[in-house]
């Protein structure tokens, strides 16, 4: 190990005191001193910073640094309705950050704890989001987040044609360069709350592409990350959007009852404001998967119900309404899609068949994984009517398109209906 002088050595070489190197470099005085006695090591990105203040290369400073120095303990894994808070500090700041850029436990979803977090959420108002005026990396702007928001429109059109196995990766990768702006950059209040509007959006979007590339934990990791970014960020509609996301999420693997619960914090949340606050779009598509969450749990008077509050909140939207932009892909034709999948669950195969078929033939066909999704659904609703070689014919199709990406939700689709026809016949 290097002698423990060596560091202090080469800062008064500077002519640096502790204060005025901690200063230089914005740490505690504390931080310096444990670095000098060989208590602790800076991370990588410090040691940048601080070679820069020393005159030194990297290489240089490792040689002044302990050689063997103990790992820093792994944090232990968080109660995701922690992050539920009407404050934010720079240790919520930073805590986000991590989370999403560095080898941290995955946040987790066991027993109730997405119901507790939505209930969390709805009972906690929002945090004064602080400016940060002190980061060690570049001065970001408009500019910059016009940028970010930009690459964010682009991955939601590529996740319409590429699927979660093939695209989760670059998305969790957008992810973390944006996140880590958060704690690096300096920034106006502004910029800060559009920042983690993005964080919370892509987030939202890494949730679903990741669980179609397979991976559940990580992918309810970005969702809870998501809510707490959009909390933050004073936004109850895309917190609100994120949520209901989750919910369809937990009702797409397994746990419908659990989803039924939180996609009623959203809607609560959504209508206990202003009408201009949430366009006719977004109430449409946060009741319409609360539909489907009480169809997945067999409450089929609620469903119907959602349905129509869905039905009639679309037939409210007009062309100039301010829609956000994460609400594009809700065309009629998806709309009609969504109503005839609930008409299937609710018992009402023919009426599904008269949505689903028309719908079905005007989508992009690009959209591979969709589309087989929707071919699933349309045989469920020929099987249902008893035309089970209809419902077979389509479900060749749904296997032919599924065999061509990487999809975990077309596949299990496709896995169900086998076993359902394999019944049948």
């Amino acid at each position: 190990m290097a002698r423990q002088s060596d560091l202090a050595r080469q800062r008064r070489s500077r002519g640096h005191t502790q204060e005025t190197l901690a200063y230089r470099l914005r740490v505690d005085v504390s931080t310096v001193a444990r670095w000098e006695r060989g208590a602790s090591t800076p991370t990588p990105r410090m040691r940048e910073a601080l070679a820069r203040e020393l005159g030194l290369s990297l290489d240089q400073l490792a040689a002044l640094l302990p050689d063997a120095p103990v790992p820093p303990r792994k944090p232990t894994a968080l109660d995701p309705v922690e992050l539920i808070k009407d404050v934010w500090t720079p240790a919520e700041r930073d805590g986000l950050a991590a989370r999403l850029t560095d080898d941290v436990p995955a946040l987790e979803l066991t027993g109730d704890r997405a119901v507790r977090v939505a209930r969390q959420w709805l009972i906690t108002p929002p945090p004064t989001a602080v400016a940060r005026l002190d980061g060690t990396g570049q001065r970001i702007g408009h500019t910059t987040l016009d940028r970010i928001r930009a690459r964010l429109r682009y991955l939601h059109h590529a996740d319409d044609v590429v699927a979660g196995g093939d695209l989760h990766t670059t998305i969790r990768r957008e992810v973390a360069r944006t996140a880590d702006l958060l704690r690096t950059a300096s920034y106006s209040e502004d910029v800060g709350r559009g920042l983690l509007q993005a964080v919370a959006e892509l987030c939202q979007l890494a949730g679903w592409s990741t669980a179609d590339g397979g991976h559940l934990a990580p992918a309810e990791h970005y969702y809870l990350n998501g809510i707490q970014a959009a909390h933050a960020a004073d936004d109850p509609v895309l917190t609100a959007q994120v949520v209901s996301a989750l919910a369809g999420h937990l009702t797409q693997f397994g746990r419908p009852r659990d989803a039924v619960q939180v996609a009623r914090s959203a809607l609560v949340r959504i209508d206990g404001l202003d009408r201009g606050a949430a366009t006719p779009t977004v109430r449409a598509l946060l009741h319409a998967r609360w539909s489907w969450e009480h169809a997945a749990a067999a409450e089929n008077t609620q469903a119907a119900t959602a349905i129509r509050r869905a039905q009639d909140e679309y037939g409210r939207r007009r062309d100039d309404d301010p829609d956000p932009p994460w609400v594009y892909w809700l065309t009629p034709a998806e709309m009609e899609i969504i109503v005839g999948r609930v008409d299937t669950a609710l018992g009402r195969p023919h009426r599904a068949r008269q949505r689903l078929a028309p719908a079905i033939r005007t989508c992009d066909h690009r959209r591979v994984r969709e589309t087989a999704l929707y071919t699933t659904w349309l045989a469920d609703a020929h099987l249902r009517a008893h035309d089970v070689d209809r419902a077979a014919a389509l479900a060749d199709r749904a296997r032919q398109l599924n065999e061509t990406i990487p999809s975990a939700y077309s596949d299990r689709a496709v896995r169900h209906l086998t076993r359902r026809l394999a019944t049948a016949r």
